[in-house]
């Protein structure tokens, strides 16, 4: 194995080489003296040569910081990162010799040269298992019982709705179940204008059309909503022993049903809160705060967050606040459709902090968990299983 000086030695000359600087004629013999010992070596050589590995292997490398979260990364950021055109490419490649420095003798440091090809495919065993990221999706179950597979053409989805409304208002209220399967997440404007996000494995109940008294819709999962203003009709929303009363505003909904709290977090507006059927008084939450709604005992109590955090994955991130693997490995199971299981429990409760985008292959997740974390993934019979490195 060579010493950690050879290998920064061998990264400068490789630095050299991607920025277009001219080597001394040792340097080169060197150089090729290096590249001819091993096939290894080689391959790794044309790697580090390669401007798009580089940088997709500097955002990984960068993505996650286990002391404080890197700037929320831009949704669906691998069609952000495409070239669209010469200019752009360029632009990419004077970025990328920017941080090659760094990044080489950062990237021959960590690991031994030898060791530098030799990662396992994940994105190959996750491939195999057919486990990949989720998309536009639900189900809609109609008055009648009917189920209405709805996905991302808009028009497809609004001709179906369209033909369920009987159009005609009637005492006995229309009622229909919106779900949204794992690896699904939904948009619906409803009947007043009020727009919910619904994330994966969740739920909405609605009635076709709202009462001129009031507005009321029950939640299972995780929902974000955008409450269309109506000072003659409030705006209830119910999840499990909980309910919220709404005045015009935005706020998120976390109520799944394996979870032991119901986490309500404001973004604008104001809401109250209550146990159903309870003659408590209302607590009142204001912008910024996240209300704790205890299953058990229906105590409810109230901290400050980051409302972007927590609701960034309607946005087309994740981003993990001082979570732990077991609740992490749970949100990406749902938006991926895995099963996962831990080799050692203890994993389960390693915390983490930082941002992937939602949009990404599930392997530069894990692999942004992966350096961050001193663990590693495999899939065994069609499973992710988490272990020490």
């Amino acid at each position: 194995m060579k010493s950690h000086m050879e290998n920064e030695h061998i990264a400068r000359l490789i630095y050299k080489c991607i920025v277009g600087m001219t080597l001394l004629p040792e340097e080169s013999a060197e150089l090729e003296q290096w590249r001819k010992a091993d096939p290894k070596h080689e391959e790794t050589y044309r790697r580090l040569l390669d401007p798009r590995f580089l940088e997709r292997e500097y955002r990984r490398m960068n993505a996650v910081d286990p002391v404080r979260p890197m700037a929320d990364m831009q949704a669906r950021i691998r069609k952000e990162m495409r070239p669209r055109r010469r200019m752009r490419w360029a632009t990419t490649l004077a970025f990328v010799a920017s941080m090659a420095a760094m990044f080489c003798i950062g990237y021959f440091w960590d690991r031994p040269l030898h060791e530098v090809s030799d990662r396992p495919s994940l994105a190959q065993q996750l491939k195999e298992a057919s486990i990949v990221v989720g998309k536009t999706q639900a189900v809609l179950t109609t008055p009648g019982g009917e189920e209405l597979a709805l996905n991302d053409d808009a028009e497809h989805n609004m001709r179906l709705m369209a033909d369920n409304r009987t159009g005609e208002k009637t005492h006995e209220a229309r009622i229909n179940k919106l779900t949204t399967p794992r690896g699904g997440e939904f948009k619906i404007t409803l009947e007043d204008s009020t727009e919910v996000w619904l994330n994966a494995e969740s739920q909405l109940i609605y009635p076709e059309s709202f009462t001129e008294s009031e507005r009321r819709v029950t939640v299972r999962g995780e929902a974000y909503f955008k409450v269309a203003k109506d000072s003659l009709r409030p705006f209830y929303v119910e999840s499990g022993d909980m309910a919220i009363r709404v005045y015009g505003t935005e706020f998120n909904i976390n109520a799944y049903a394996e979870e032991n709290s119901i986490y309500t977090t404001l973004v604008t507006g104001s809401i109250a809160l209550r146990p159903l059927r309870s003659t408590k008084a209302e607590l009142i939450l204001t912008p910024g705060h996240q209300a704790i709604f205890k299953k058990d005992d229906h105590s409810t109590s109230v901290r400050s967050v980051d409302t972007k955090a927590v609701t960034s994955w309607h946005n087309g991130r994740f981003t993990f606040e001082e979570q732990t693997l077991e609740q992490i490995m749970r949100t990406l199971s749902r938006w991926y459709n895995f099963d996962y299981e831990f080799d050692d429990d203890h994993l389960a409760g390693i915390i983490f902090k930082g941002s992937a985008p939602r949009y990404a292959e599930l392997s530069e997740v894990l692999s942004i968990l992966e350096k961050s974390g001193g663990i590693s993934f495999h899939v065994r019979e069609e499973k992710i299983i988490i272990t020490t490195d």
